[in-house]
């Protein structure tokens, strides 16, 4: 039995109908003006128009521009920092998807596959939104060694990428291959200090084959997701790829808070200065 969330179609549905009903309510229970051939007071004909301009607007929002067009999400962990931080507040758009397929270097916000709920501690039926970065998409060979990230045999420049470094109480780095249509990694505690290859599904590793295998490519309808925060992040280097059905919308914008509102294209590619961090987000990390 699934649960039922604040978004879910039932929720929209009963929301605005109990604006609808608050409105015949007070159509039904307001007295009549005498004065005016019964007709109702000015007060009670400014509340009614009141409630009808809310249930049109509402409605709108819920079954229009929530659905299809845009919706706020809130960012609760520093995988994506610095271009997201804890507490951002942006605007997703989920046409663009509908127009164009996703490229790289968009910010996505998908539904996390089971491999990333479980990977995380959670229940693999959940339904969980995540937001990444697209680092491959159908067809491209990628590929990490120690920080550096290939694609099509080329040298990724990102400069919205961040690294946490060594005894930072994380680790260091991390090598990433595509094998077989199945994503492997292995961690470095230290730097120059590879421990061994896992796989993203769990299985037993043939350590030589991954490590003599050539990179392979994104298998076709399927996105290739990291955080910018490479190495505190729960994504796709460790849980594999995200099917183009999970995909949500793109990130268009931060809203909120006010110091931090701007296009995600401009604060992915010209990166602000880090803000120091207050105490609770420090220990929200």
């Amino acid at each position: 039995m699934s649960n039922l969330h604040i978004d879910s179609w039932p929720w929209k549905i009963a929301l605005v109908l109990a604006i609808v009903g608050a409105r015949e309510f007070v159509r039904l229970v307001s007295p009549k003006d005498a004065t005016v051939g019964g007709d109702l007071g000015e007060n009670t004909k400014w509340l009614i128009e009141t409630l009808d301009s809310a249930a049109i607007a509402i409605g709108l929002v819920l079954f229009v521009i929530q659905p299809f067009l845009l919706q706020a999400f809130y960012i609760p962990s520093g995988s994506m920092e610095d271009t997201l931080r804890i507490r951002d507040r942006l605007l997703v758009s989920k046409l663009i998807y509908r127009l164009r397929e996703p490229r790289r270097e968009d910010v996505i916000v998908f539904n996390a596959p089971p491999a990333a709920l479980t990977a995380a501690g959670q229940s693999g039926e959940e339904e969980t939104d995540y937001i990444k970065r697209c680092i491959g998409v159908p067809g491209d060979v990628v590929y990490a060694k120690n920080r550096m990230y290939y694609v099509n045999g080329k040298l990724q420049t990102e400069p919205y990428v961040k690294w946490s470094p060594f005894n930072s109480g994380i680790d260091y780095s991390y090598d990433m291959k595509i094998v077989d249509g199945k994503v492997f990694h292995r961690e470095y505690e230290a730097p120059n200090a590879p421990d061994l290859w896992k796989g993203s599904d769990g299985d037993t590793v043939d350590q030589e084959k991954i490590e003599n295998a050539a990179p392979g490519k994104v298998p076709q309808g399927c996105y290739f997701m990291l955080g910018d925060h490479r190495n505190n992040s729960n994504d796709g280097h460790i849980w594999g790829f995200v099917p183009r059905e999970n995909i949500i919308g793109k990130a268009v914008c931060v809203f909120w808070p006010p110091t931090r509102v701007g296009l995600l294209d401009n604060m992915s590619f010209h990166p602000r200065a880090p803000e120091p961090l207050t105490a609770d987000v420090a220990n929200a990390q």
